[in-house]
């Protein structure tokens, strides 16, 4: 069978048992592979035109000598047929030859074109001939570019995690939105986003998880978000707005994404709580070009970071007094450390059942030569990003124990809590040195108490779980601090070796007004009860609150009521005088617990 008879192959008559087939043929329908052939070649048009031409001209000119009656000899004819011919089938070829340049022509500019980086054209392929098939060709290679320069470009201006806008294409984004604004003089707003304890995240659950959280936050930005607006991830769990209008409009899309991630992630059997803090700077007030405005922005989310306020706007000199503060802060904690700065103040817990005094929450406190008194929020949160937390956990750890040593040598029979941060339970070497501590101090186990957050509880590394055994076989207890906050499950709390449940201050202040507040903390009471754990209440601040846990069938109570912290000396003459009073009267003693607010 000759190429020009060949049938062509179809797509519908590929049967259901060769979809690969079928496939096949609409491709090759659509576009030309390599080895494709023309149904009609080239070679074969000029001549085949030719020749038609010719025929023509002969036949148009034998009807017009019989029309006419014109004698003529045949060497004369076919004189006259030949020029008639040749003028025809010049025209003929010259019209052709004029389609197919311009066909070619086309396919040339196609190229040009996709050379400086315009992929919109294409070629109408026209027949299925030679420069058909070249044309289908084209645009094929005009279209795999486009492909793959899309992909180049995506790659170079995108992260590949999340696909978020990266660091260079939110550079580009902001000066163009500072060249539009110098004209419209329209303001618009860059706010750095930053995750909390997105280390602990990655260190105790996985990166694999990590970046699980991070792919879902970039989820919630775009939702919360308006169309104007950029969501960009300059790397890690930093990730950068660009609003357009000023303050008002800024805090009105931040409280959106505020919302947005209050809602804990669903990761197989386990919550995770996001948190986050956000700064804002405004074009103009704050900077006049992308490195200015980022870097305020950046100054605002670690001011929110460390007031723990959510979110931040730049203020300017303040603002960098504190940044250069900030910077300088790991030195001078060192220093405090080294030097006796940083000491534990003591708030007592109450006991419901008893009415006495039966233990101490150690609060470390920062007394600054220069700075005066240093609030924990400002220097622990830095001690957890910079990794030297863990050397504030060893000396927290000693001093109470050490403070508990005391207690015991004066026959108090009060217990001292201290509270370990996340990073310190994931650490191997942890529970050992526990171990050293008390047998340092020949400390008695049951007189000391850490206190790990209920989020630092969630995890459920090896490390974790077989420090928090250790230090459970050594009798130390082990509680759960901040307890409502962090989403932990009843299987969870099943598994790890807890003594005690503290209910979070934010559930109980103020819960005699709020039912909501009252429903979870008499859950909570009734959940650690079905445990075996005890209960106790943080932030009690009035004798209504007090009457109502006592009620529920709370354990201990610790709050300003009863007593704000202490120093070691005062908080041992407090606890000496009441335990007095209790021996000689408790009909007084109690009198006084009901009656005096704080008894400091």
């Amino acid at each position: 069978m000759s190429r020009r008879s060949r049938p062509p192959h179809r797509a519908a008559e590929a049967t259901p048992a060769e979809p690969t087939a079928s496939r096949a043929a609409a491709a090759s329908e659509s576009l030309p592979l390599p080895g494709t052939r023309p149904r009609v070649a080239l070679p074969v048009h000029l001549p085949a035109a030719a020749a038609a031409c010719v025929l023509v001209a002969h036949a148009l000119l034998a009807l017009l000598l019989l029309k006419e009656d014109w004698p003529a000899t045949r060497l004369q004819l076919l004189a006259l047929g030949a020029v008639v011919g040749l003028a025809v089938s010049g025209g003929v070829l010259w019209g052709v030859g004029t389609w197919l340049g311009r066909r070619i022509d086309r396919i040339t500019e196609v190229l040009a074109r996709t050379q400086v980086g315009d992929y919109t054209q294409r070629v109408d392929a026209g027949l299925h001939d030679d420069i058909g098939m070249l044309a289908r060709r084209v645009n094929l290679l005009v279209a795999t570019s486009a492909s793959r320069e899309k992909r180049i470009m995506e790659s170079a201006l995108s992260d590949p995690l999340t696909g978020l806008p990266n660091r260079t294409l939110l550079s580009e984004r902001i000066r163009h939105s500072l060249a539009m604004s110098r004209r419209s003089r329209a303001p618009f707003a860059v706010a750095v986003l930053d995750l909390d304890r997105f280390k602990f995240i990655n260190d105790t659950l996985g990166h694999a998880t990590g970046d699980t959280v991070l792919v879902e936050v970039a989820n919630r930005l775009r939702q919360a978000v308006r169309e104007s607006d950029t969501v960009a991830r300059l790397g890690g769990d930093e990730f950068v707005l660009l609003l357009a209008g000023g303050e008002d409009a800024a805090r009105e899309v931040t409280g959106r994404i505020a919302d947005a991630m209050k809602a804990p992630l669903h990761l197989r059997d386990q919550l995770i709580d996001i948190g986050m803090s956000i700064g804002i700077a405004i074009h103009p007030q704050h900077g006049s070009d992308d490195l200015t405005l980022l870097r305020n922005a950046d100054t605002a989310m670690y001011r929110a970071k460390r007031r723990r306020a959510g979110v931040e706007i730049f203020d300017g000199e303040q603002q960098q007094e504190v940044r250069r503060s900030y910077l300088s802060m790991l030195g001078e904690l060192r220093t405090a450390l080294e030097g006796g700065q940083l000491v534990l103040d003591y708030q007592p817990k109450l006991d419901l059942t008893s009415g006495l005094i039966v233990g101490l929450e150690g609060l470390v406190r920062w007394h600054h030569p220069t700075r005066g008194r240093v609030p924990p929020g400002e220097f622990i949160p830095f001690a957890e990003q910079t990794g030297f937390m863990r050397e504030i956990t060893r000396w927290v750890v000693n001093e109470g124990a050490r403070f508990a040593g005391e207690l015991a040598s004066r026959n108090l029979q009060v217990s001292v809590s201290v509270n370990v941060s996340a990073q310190d339970i994931e650490n191997p070497a942890f529970s050992g040195g526990i171990g050293d501590t008390l047998r340092e101090l020949r400390l008695e186990p049951g007189r000391l108490t850490l206190e790990i957050t209920e989020s630092g509880l969630l995890s459920e590394t090896e490390n974790a779980l077989r420090n928090l055994q250790s230090i459970a076989a050594l009798g130390v207890r082990l509680s759960v601090d901040d307890f409502g906050t962090g989403y932990a499950t009843l299987k969870q709390l099943q598994k790890l070796p807890v003594h005690e449940l503290k209910v979070d201050r934010s559930f109980v202040s103020g819960m005699n007004q709020n039912r909501g507040n009252q429903t979870i903390v008499r859950s909570t009471i009734e959940l650690g009860k079905q445990l075996g754990l005890r209960v106790t209440a943080e932030g009690v601040e009035t004798v209504a609150e007090l009457r109502a846990l006592a009620a529920m069938g709370c354990h201990e109570i610790q709050g300003y009521y009863l007593a704000k912290p202490m120093p070691p000396a005062e908080v041992i003459a407090w606890i000496e005088m009441r335990h007095a009073l209790y021996a000689s009267s408790r009909e007084a003693y109690f009198k006084m617990l009901v009656d005096n607010a704080t008894g400091k």
